[in-house]
């Protein structure tokens, strides 16, 4: 089981659904890391494809259609 904050999770699904339809699925995900809380999202995107992706790179459809498909099994305990 992994375990995600479920805040920088819900901003990395919304940065993949707007680049799929702006019409960037097809390209790498890339990340500018410049400012702190894009650097938690770098962290989430690599700990998602080294989990579930087996270290590969994915495109911004593939993360899209991923984070769509396992969001709505999340389960968020609050503390």
């Amino acid at each position: 089981m992994t375990a995600f904050n479920p805040i920088p999770l819900l901003k990395l699904y919304n940065m993949a659904k707007k680049a799929k339809y702006d019409g960037y699925g097809h390209k790498i995900v890339y990340i500018d890391a410049r400012k702190k809380y894009k650097q938690e999202l770098v962290q989430y995107y690599k700990d998602i494809r080294t989990v579930f992706n087996k270290g590969q790179q994915m495109t911004w459809l593939q993360l899209y259609d991923f984070l769509d498909r396992n969001l709505k099994d999340v389960v968020i305990v609050l503390e």
